[in-house]
C-alpha cells in the first residue's frame, strides 16, 4: 500500500494545512527561552502552524552564548518542531519534537543528543518528552534506512517522466526493499507509542497513532477512537486533519450515496459520473508511481475482460496531477486504455495555501491509500470499497462473482 502523502513518525510530520475545520480560538502569547550546550553561533529554527491561517510558518534565531529565544502566539497546544535546518527534514538527530503552549517554556538542549531535549512550562509536553526519548532508539536505527529511501524516492520522481524503464524498475525495487527493511522498526515505534497512549490516554499521541493509521481504519473504529480525543488533541493538526478525513470516509463508505465528479479524460473529452448511471461501475485510486497499483493491473485487466458485456465500468483516477505524461505513459505501459482515466484534481497550491479543493476527487471519497478501489451499483450507491481501509482484491472479485455469475 501507498499513503497519498508520506507519513512516518515525527510530530513535524503532520504541521499540514487544514483550513476552517475549527472556528479560531483567542490567541495568546508563548515564549522559549532556550540554551543549547555544546553549540553556539548557529541558526535555529521553530516549525509551527501559524493560526492566523493554518498555514506551516519557520521561525528562525541565533544560538548566541548558548542561548536564544522564540515567541508567538497560539491558542491551543501545538505540535512543533525545532532544528537546526530551515528545510524540516526527518529521522535526524538534529530534530526536536515538542509541544507547545501559550504560556512561558524553558527549553534546555544538548547538541549532542538534540532530538531528546527538554521543555518545561508546558503540561501536554510531557507526553512528547516521554514519548521521544522512548523512540530514540529505534528512530536512530531507521535513520540509514530512510536516506537510502529518501534517494530512491528521489530517483524514482525525477524520472517519471521520459524516463529510462531500468532505472525506473531499479528505484522501485529498491524502494520495496527499504521499506521491507523499515517495517519491524515501525512495529517497534507503533507499541511505543501504544504504551505512551496507555499513560496519556486521549492525547496527542493517541491523535498521532489515529492519524498514522487512519486509512487502515474501517469507519465505524476511526469514529470510535476520534470520539475518546480530548478537546485539546482535537483542536490539533493531527487532531483536525483525522475531523476532515472522517468527513471523506463517511463520504465515501459502504451505503452512502458516491459523490458525483467530473474531469477531462485523458484524451481529453469531458467524463461525468451520472453518465455511468445504470451500470456497475469500480473507481481505481491509483498512480503512475505507485507500485502496487501497477502491480495490480493486469488482474484489473482480466476482471475487465470477464465483466465489461455486462455492465461493469472502470475508472481510473489517478494521484499524477502535474506529471501527466508520466500518467499517460503508465496508461500505455499496462495497456489499462481500453477504460476511461481523469486525474484525481489535486491541487498542491491550494493545499499549501490551506484553502480546500472540492474538485479533489480523491478529498470527496476520503482517499488517504493507494491502491484504493470503490464500486458503485447502477443506482449510484457504494457498495464496496477494497484497500487498507476496506475489503481484499479477493473481497472484490467474490463481489462481482456474485454480482455477473
Amino acid at each position: 500500500m501507498k499513503k497519498v502523502f508520506p507519513i512516518f513518525g515525527f510530530a513535524a510530520l503532520f504541521i499540514c494545512c487544514i483550513h476552517g475545520v475549527f472556528a479560531q480560538a483567542q490567541t495568546k502569547a508563548f515564549r522559549i527561552d532556550g540554551r543549547l550546550n555544546g553549540k553556539t553561533n548557529i541558526p535555529i529554527y521553530l516549525h509551527y502552524e501559524r493560526e492566523s491561517d493554518q498555514k506551516p510558518t519557520v521561525d528562525s534565531t541565533k544560538v548566541e552564548s548558548g542561548k536564544f529565544y522564540f515567541s508567538g502566539s497560539i491558542s491551543h497546544p501545538t505540535a512543533a518542531t525545532i532544528t537546526t535546518e530551515r528545510e524540516l527534514t526527518y529521522f535526524t538527530d538534529k530534530s526536536l519534537s515538542v509541544i507547545l503552549e501559550p504560556s512561558a517554556m524553558t527549553l534546555n538542549i544538548d547538541y549532542a543528543h538534540f532530538d531528546q531535549g527538554s521543555l518545561q512550562g508546558s503540561i501536554a509536553n510531557q507526553e512528547q518528552y516521554a514519548l521521544n526519548v522512548a523512540q530514540a532508539d529505534v528512530q536512530k536505527k531507521m535513520r540509514p534506512l530512510y536516506e537510502e529511501y529518501q534517494k530512491a524516492t528521489s530517483i524514482l520522481m525525477s524520472n517519471r517522466e521520459n524516463s529510462d524503464p531500468a532505472v525506473v524498475e531499479a528505484a522501485r525495487k529498491k524502494l520495496d526493499e527499504v521499506q521491507a527493511k523499515m517495517a519491524p522498526y515501525s512495529k517497534q515505534l507503533n507499541t511505543i507509542q501504544d504504551s505512551i497512549v496507555q499513560v496519556f490516554p486521549g492525547g496527542f499521541t493517541a491523535a498521532q497513532q489515529l492519524m498514522h493509521r487512519l486509512s487502515d481504519l474501517p469507519l465505524s473504529e476511526a469514529e470510535a477512537a476520534y470520539n475518546t480525543l480530548s478537546a485539546g488533541a482535537k483542536m490539533s493538526v493531527n487532531g483536525r486533519y483525522i475531523a476532515e478525513k472522517l468527513i471523506g470516509k463517511r463520504k465515501g463508505s459502504v451505503g452512502a450515496k458516491a459523490p458525483q465528479f467530473a474531469g477531462k479524460e485523458l484524451r481529453g473529452e469531458q467524463l461525468r459520473l451520472s453518465d455511468y448511471r445504470g451500470q456497475y461501475v469500480l473507481l481505481d485510486f491509483w498512480a503512475s508511481w505507485c507500485v502496487p497499483c501497477r502491480k495490480g493491473n493486469p488482474h484489473l485487466l482480466d476482471l475487465y475482460a470477464s465483466y465489461k458485456d455486462k455492465g461493469f465500468e472502470i475508472i481510473g483516477i489517478a494521484s499524477d496531477d502535474g506529471k501527466k505524461e508520466a500518467w499517460k505513459k503508465a496508461v500505455e505501459d499496462d495497456q489499462i486504455g481500453i477504460w476511461k482515466h481523469v486525474l484525481s484534481g489535486q491541487d498542491m497550491e491550494k493545499r499549501r495555501r490551506g484553502e480546500k479543493n472540492e474538485l479533489y476527487i480523491g478529498g470527496q471519497y476520503g482517499i488517504a491509500t493507494l491502491p484504493t478501489k470503490i464500486l458503485i451499483d447502477p443506482k449510484g450507491v457504494i457498495i464496496g470499497r477494497y484497500g487498507s481501509d476496506g475489503g481484499t482484491d479477493d473481497d472484490l472479485d467474490r463481489k462481482l462473482a456474485e454480482i455477473f455469475e
